[in-house]
């Protein structure tokens, strides 16, 4: 039983914008990875993401390892299409 929960335990896999962390939210949800996310701040009145604001993803410590490698695989693929981007 002691086992069972500490794998839920929460563990934090991600910070960045909030932007970045809907995305990964998104994408992790997609792969059967349940996560929430929390931002440091969030205003009612703005409903549409912030890409300057901060946020956290959080899973539990059983899918660590697959949210690791989920993340990785962003990361990899944003700095790929930051990279091709033309600079002015």
């Amino acid at each position: 039983m002691i086992e069972e929960e500490q794998s839920l335990t929460p563990y934090e896999v991600f910070e960045g914008s909030a932007w970045e962390a809907g995305l990964l939210k998104s994408i992790l949800e997609d792969n059967d990875v349940e996560n929430y996310m929390t931002e440091a701040y969030s205003l009612p009145w703005n409903n549409l993401p912030v890409k300057g604001a901060a946020a956290k993803l959080f899973v539990a410590l059983k899918d660590v390892a697959k949210a690791k490698a989920i993340i990785e695989e962003f990361n990899s693929n944003m700095a790929k299409e930051n990279s091709d981007e033309p600079t002015s």
